[in-house]
């Protein structure tokens, strides 16, 4: 199992859940994968008890489609009920997701969302949602794997990243995470506003 995945719990006890983007433009293939895992550990969380499941993601530069209708299409795959889906197709960062997201969660008054990421995202999503006060708990897709069927199971396993694309992935992380840490003096709205700006300007369509 990938780093950040869930103790098995006695029960499920998520409200509803996010599933992160993933920008497709470098290696959409795998990128594509990660994305089918978000997917299916979202259709396990919907049937061991989520109300609905949540994405949030743009159009963002070099896709035909935004992200958010490329998980509505997998989620479809999976015979995930339409009326159990909320897409707005508006993030273009994970710290737009975290602000957004934390939003989304509050709008529907859910009391313990889960949020769902590749496993090399997990810790720096972790600490974008904690600092936008969300009520959830993020993970990767194998936190799902107790509840998840064998159609579910196999998504996730394909969608774990091999060691050399979490070595590649882990340097963009560090270089957020470097950016986050020079910006941190600043007040939170002022550094949150800049962020989403920024990545609106590195993701944005064409």
């Amino acid at each position: 199992m990938g780093t950040g995945t869930l103790v098995p719990a006695v029960s499920f006890d998520f409200d509803a859940v996010l599933i992160l983007g993933k920008e497709l433009r470098r290696e959409p293939d795998r990128a594509l994968r990660e994305l089918r895992a978000r997917a299916a550990a979202a259709a396990a969380a919907l049937r061991a008890g989520a109300a609905c499941v949540i994405t949030l993601e743009a159009h963002l530069r070099g896709q035909e489609r935004s992200g958010s209708a490329l998980v509505v299409g997998l989620l479809g795959e999976l015979g995930v009920d339409s009326t159990k889906i909320l897409r707005r197709d508006l993030t273009r960062s994970t710290r737009e997701e975290a602000v957004l997201g934390t939003a989304c969660f509050d709008e529907r008054r859910v009391r313990r969302g889960l949020v769902l990421t590749a496993g090399y995202h997990v810790a720096r999503s972790r600490r974008l949602f904690a600092e936008a006060g969300a009520r959830a708990e993020v993970h990767a897709p194998h936190a799902m794997w107790r509840w998840a069927n064998a159609h579910e199971r196999e998504w996730i396993a394909e969608g774990e990243p091999s060691a050399a694309a979490v070595a590649r992935e882990a340097r963009t992380e560090r270089a957020f995470t470097a950016l986050e840490t020079a910006i941190r003096p600043l007040p939170h709205s002022v550094r949150a506003a800049l962020e989403i700006r920024m990545g609106g300007w590195l993701r944005g369509r064409d």
